[in-house]
């Protein structure tokens, strides 16, 4: 049977070539308010379902997907555990790699690591959020994780059709982007 919990992410050249990752980066990925609030808007989920959302995308833990992972395979809290820090600290590595550290606070790095877990590590780097962020518009780009530059929803749809959860999630990432730890 097909291992679920992933390898821990080695250091990309591109994130290399940044310098030494800041302590306080790292120990934000790895912290409890990471792990909390991945697992608040993710869920933890024991066992590979088929997200309905992600077209059928077998996910579980929190949030993790493969489109090689069997539906139906159980987990333990164990992995479950695993897979989540494996899991914070990829999609961070991938935020770090695309986001100005200047403009970065612990705080802010955790609710974009949760954003792209969610969008995706491109969707979330190539997002405008990001984009505001890294030229220093810290307010206006962490608006942007949860509202369009008009005021609607962003990041709030899936299959084309708004879901309140969605926007849920994308305005507590927005209240987290803004706190100054």
């Amino acid at each position: 049977m097909q291992s679920l919990v992933p390898k821990t992410p080695s250091v990309s050249a591109k994130l290399a070539r940044k310098g030494v990752i800041p302590a306080a980066f790292l120990a934000a990925l790895s912290s409890p308010l990471a792990h909390q609030t991945l697992e608040r808007w993710e869920g933890n989920i024991l066992y590979v379902y088929a997200d309905h959302l992600a077209y059928g995308l077998p996910t579980y833990c929190a949030g993790r997907t493969d489109w090689k992972a069997t539906v139906g395979t159980q987990l333990t809290d164990d992995q479950c555990r695993a897979v989540n820090k494996v899991t914070l600290l990829e999609y961070g590595f991938a935020v770090l790699e695309c986001a100005d550290w200047n403009y970065l606070t612990p705080t802010r790095l955790v609710a974009l690591t949760i954003f792209a877990v969610n969008v995706g590590k491109v969707g979330a780097c190539n997002s405008q959020a990001v984009k505001a962020i890294n030229s220093g518009d810290i307010a206006g780009g962490c608006k942007l994780l949860a509202y369009k530059l008009d005021g609607s929803p962003n990041w709030a749809y899936a299959g084309g059709r708004f879901v309140q959860g969605l926007h849920n999630r994308r305005k507590a990432e927005y209240s987290l982007c803004l706190r100054k730890e």
